[in-house]
């Protein structure tokens, strides 16, 4: 009796076409070829009786900064865990969220705004650069859920790098009671960490210069 793979041999003869090479413009992430230089953060941004949303850490690359966020929510009944989860879906412009959507934005002190509110649909299919800045969610995404508590691990990248003056990140969980509430950041601190960004494959192991090696 035959195999499978022999039934189904394919024809080694036949050269297989090259696949296209997947460009990723760097409003929709941070860069494939760079390290990221992390800044400790460790702030509260948000807190009430029944939900904590903290920023952990901010990763800073050549082109924008990856905020990685933590929310926590206490006191759930088991209905309403599954609705945390369920209702973290992107929002379209226009469209209201559900008051369990963790609301998340930006605001710079030249008065430039932006949040996960705006959706990334408007961006599908976009070869030339938007207008800044732009938040999206990349990464994170992980949680559990137990005990009458959530726990959500949040990732966004923010595009372009942002300005070295201080900005703020603001965050709103009405489910929770956790209204509208904000955080000061370092932005001399964040474009420095970004310029220590390294390029992974400009450089020999170690960090030195692979023409030296």
């Amino acid at each position: 009796m035959s195999s499978f793979s022999d039934i189904f041999a394919v024809n080694s003869e036949i050269e297989p076409a090259a696949e296209p090479e997947i460009v990723q413009h760097e409003w929709f992430g941070p860069p494939e070829d760079e390290l990221g230089a992390c800044v400790p953060t460790a702030v509260a941004v948000g807190r009430s009786d029944r939900a904590v949303v903290a920023l952990r850490s901010a990763t800073a690359y050549s082109t924008g900064v990856m905020l990685d966020l933590v929310a926590v929510a206490r006191g759930l009944r088991e209905s309403e865990a599954n609705r945390v989860f369920h209702e973290q879906h992107a929002v379209d412009v226009g469209e209201e969220p559900s008051d369990f959507f963790l609301r998340v934005g930006i605001e710079y002190q030249d008065g430039a705004r932006v949040s996960n509110l705006g959706g990334r649909r408007r961006l599908w299919g976009a070869d030339q650069a938007p207008d800044g800045p732009i938040l999206l969610p990349q990464g994170g995404g992980g949680g559990h859920a137990g005990g009458g508590r959530v726990t959500m691990s949040s990732g966004f990248w923010l595009w372009p790098l942002p300005p070295r003056t201080p900005w703020d990140i603001v965050v709103e969980w009405p489910a929770f009671d956790l209204m509208l509430s904000r955080a000061t950041l370092d932005g001399e601190a964040l474009v420095d960490a970004a310029a220590r960004s390294l390029p992974l494959w400009d450089v020999a192991p170690g960090g030195g210069d692979p023409t030296r090696a």
